[in-house]
């Protein structure tokens, strides 16, 4: 019997109940979706590893713990909220408010612009952690920046009216509501 279906009998039994325990974890089926793919992935490299145990379900259920710990971790170090209310945009005072001030960065600021300092400046992420998530480079996260903070404290002249989709400013708004750095970035 080859690895993968030796894994695959050794796993099945207690596929539904480790299912429920992730989604008992996160509270979100697709949080505990993903949970459940990376509890199954790092099952399946111990499997391939060393000899099974005989009671697997609370190995599995402790590997899927451990993983959600470590996911919540460095949700707070990043300052994300582990729990996020989806319907938090349109409800939130604060909204409009949000809403108001990236339309008018978003009327002076290229897209790009608007993105980096929204990862560096509100979500707290180090140029390091911006250069990696947009593909870029720790210099030019600095350059954005400087150029940015220049034209925001008016000692350079403002592009006025640039074409920024309003779905980018739907977009932007909707990530800072969520607390949701990730989908501030554009997909392109």
């Amino acid at each position: 019997m080859n690895a993968n279906a030796a894994y695959e009998t050794w796993m099945t039994p207690q596929l539904p109940d480790l299912k429920k325990y992730c989604y008992y974890l996160t509270g979100s089926k697709w949080d505990a979706e993903d949970l459940l793919q990376d509890t199954l992935l790092k099952s399946f490299v111990f499997f391939l590893q060393t000899e099974p145990y005989v009671e697997m379900k609370p190995f599995f259920f402790r590997i899927a713990k451990n993983l959600w710990i470590d996911d919540c971790r460095k949700r707070k170090r990043r300052g994300q909220a582990v729990s996020e209310a989806p319907n938090a945009t349109y409800r939130d005072k604060d909204y409009a408010e949000i809403r108001g001030s990236l339309e008018w960065l978003a009327d002076r600021l290229p897209s790009r612009s608007i993105e980096i300092w929204l990862l560096f400046n509100y979500f707290g992420y180090t140029m390091q952690e911006v250069a990696d998530d947009l593909g870029c480079t720790v210099p030019a996260v600095k350059s954005v920046l400087f150029r940015t903070r220049e034209l925001l404290r008016g000692r350079r002249e403002l592009g006025m009216n640039r074409s920024v989709i309003r779905l980018e400013v739907e977009r932007w708004t909707r990530a800072i509501m969520l607390d949701r750095p990730q989908a501030a970035l554009s997909e392109g």
